[in-house]
């Protein structure tokens, strides 16, 4: 097929895969908040999203625990889901007519317009770390064997994997990119929640385009992270807790615990979430003392449920339901991660957290070298403040932030733990836009802000589309592409050509291409096979390929570039290690033991 009809398949195919994913969870979610008080339109639209990707997730739990998580047990509950939620349907209609307003036509090219290049961006293949790391390989693991299995080779073999079953779900009916659908469903479910969040419609839409326009947003909803998934269920989780205080209707306590527990499910940053979100219930003022404790243990009855078969899978297998954190309470483990930083006893912390806001934006290096945060919030920090001492939502939203930026002290420096907080940040700065008197009163003024505050998400996508070039859209152009970004998929391509998936490699100083080896993959900085218990052997052939057959690796990957483990050109070497593949950025060699031919290494 020529490349531009191919292209133009795998473009249609990905956008009815992602309209199936959206209206499966939609209708979903419809059946599950049927009873709250929903208004039309994206409000309604991105609360029934959110419970219905929950929902499916825990469909996926389930399925897991009993061996059952495979492609016509999926595609048997999507199929329940679409007949029984056909009702919703019509509300779905609903919904979309009001998200237009008076012009649906124009609103929905002005989506599309800004929608679109997100879209294009989330197709290109996986490559992103942690992503290929250990996100995938769960989500391939749990696909192949049906079940959800400890995972001893993994950095993390146990997890909250609300999302990574989310992935099994996509990997199961579509592709691997279905996985990057997953996460921009939830980031374009956030911006609409955001919209119709406090009643005021420009500060909603202005939250929302601030929201959108933060370059990490699009880079984390256009990839496999989790942070999407997670900013969305811990936005539904406060929204709710805001509707209960405000109203006391019970649903909304229902919808806040189970929304903080997909959260806390999604990563264990969920938990900070699941804490606020509960403490918002228990300090309701007005309420008296028996309904308060009735609606509270009603929270922790709902959240309870939630986590129990996310944490209690964990507990099962480690015995630590935050494994593999704070082994000094729950046990060691060759998983165990270097202890979080304490900020009292680390020098500068403070000064790290007050100049953060520079840091995620220009300083990208001391924060992980993520995508930057849009330049809006720096540049209307005096603002923020000063909207913050006139507005009590103002202040409660930046209050709710600072709370959890010090949380975020407690962490390994990386921007992309900071992501639940840009709806609270996006929504405080629609706020302070609106404090304005001349902006409040202007109708276009609103216009061309919410237009500038999206661009630099917009020019984000943009410009990464244009410096990956065209769509791989075929086997061979997914090959080139992943060539030209994975300087090791080459390698283990050959070997998976070479031996399909009946191969046990040990890959030097490259976890994150676990992903992409068909066979057993070995080699991380944490756990059994961790780089420091063969480093010492690495300058003996004989004791190396021992360590190696030991951990039942038949085959090595050496990158070139790496100044941890150096190839001696020496008989010794060659008697042990007989290069079976080559190229400038790594080597791969069979593991000669007892004098054996390499092919055998294939069936390990």
């Amino acid at each position: 097929m020529p490349e531009p009809a191919a292209t133009a398949v795998f473009v249609g195919s990905q956008a009815a895969a992602f309209a199936g994913l959206a209206a499966t969870a939609y209708l979903l979610g419809r059946l599950l908040t049927k009873r709250l008080p929903l208004a039309p339109g994206l409000e309604r639209a991105a609360v029934a999203v959110a419970a219905g990707l929950a929902g499916l997730a825990h469909v996926g739990i389930l399925l897991g625990l009993i061996g059952w998580l495979t492609r016509p047990a999926v595609v048997a509950v999507l199929a329940a889901v679409l007949l029984a939620g056909w009702q919703g349907w019509r509300e779905l209609g609903d919904d979309l007519r009001a998200a237009g307003g008076g012009h649906p036509i124009g609103m929905g090219l002005g989506a599309g317009v800004v929608v679109g290049p997100l879209f294009l961006l989330a197709l290109y293949p996986p490559t992103a770390f942690d992503a290929t790391l250990y996100h995938l390989p769960f989500a391939r693991a749990f696909a192949a064997s049906g079940a959800l299995p400890f995972l001893p080779h993994l950095r993390f073999p146990v997890f909250p994997v609300l999302n990574e079953l989310l992935f099994t779900g996509m990997l199961l009916v579509d592709r691997d990119v279905g996985a990057h659908l997953v996460e921009l469903l939830a980031t374009l479910a956030t911006a609409a929640l955001l919209v119709g969040w406090d009643g005021r419609r420009w500060s909603g839409r202005l939250g929302a385009a601030a929201f959108l326009g933060n370059p990490i947003v699009v880079g984390l909803g256009t990839s496999a992270y989790v942070e999407p998934g997670l900013t969305l269920f811990a936005a539904v989780a406060l929204y709710a807790a805001l509707r209960y205080r405000r109203s006391g209707e019970r649903g909304w306590v229902a919808l806040a615990a189970a929304s903080a527990g997909a959260a806390a499910a999604t990563k264990y940053l969920g938990l900070f979430f699941l804490l606020a979100a509960g403490v918002a219930v228990a300090a309701r003022r007005g309420a008296e003392p028996r309904r308060r404790g009735i609606d509270v243990l009603l929270f922790a009855v709902v959240a309870g449920a939630i986590l129990l078969p996310w944490y209690g899978r964990i507990v099962w297998y480690t015995g630590n339901p935050v494994f593999p954190y704070f082994a000094g309470l729950f046990g060691d483990s060759p998983w165990t991660l270097p202890r979080l930083w304490n900020p009292g006893m680390r020098p500068g912390w403070l000064a790290a957290l007050l100049r953060l806001p520079w840091d995620v934006l220009f300083a990208r290096a001391r924060a992980g070298s993520a995508p930057p945060f849009s330049p809006a919030y720096l540049l209307a920090l005096p603002l923020l403040l000063l909207a913050a001492v006139r507005d009590r939502r103002v202040r409660g939203l930046l209050g709710l932030a600072a709370g959890y930026a010090l949380l975020y002290s407690l962490l390994p420096p990386d921007a992309r733990y900071l992501a639940p907080l840009l709806p609270l940040l996006s929504l405080a700065l629609g706020a302070a836009l609106l404090t304005a008197p001349w902006l409040a009163r202007w109708r276009r003024g609103l216009a061309a802000a919410a237009l500038l505050l999206v661009l630099p998400g917009w020019a984000y996508a943009s410009y990464r589309i244009a410096l990956q070039g065209p769509l791989p859209a075929t086997a061979a152009a997914r090959a080139r592409y992943l060539g030209s970004h994975l300087p090791l998929y080459p390698a283990l391509a050959a070997l998976d050509r070479r031996c399909g998936d009946r191969y046990t490699v040990y890959v030097f100083f490259a976890e994150n291409m676990r992903y992409y080896a068909a066979g057993t993959f070995l080699g991380d900085w944490f756990g059994p096979e961790r780089f420091a218990t063969l480093l010492p052997a690495a300058g003996d052939p004989d004791a190396l390929a021992g360590r190696l057959t030991g951990l039942g690796a038949g085959f090595a990957l050496v990158p070139r570039h790496q100044t941890g483990i150096a190839v001696p050109a020496t008989p010794a070497w060659r008697r042990r290690f007989l290069s079976i593949y080559s190229d400038p950025a790594a080597e791969v060699f069979a593991v000669v033991d007892g004098g054996q031919p390499a092919a055998v290494a294939c069936q390990r």
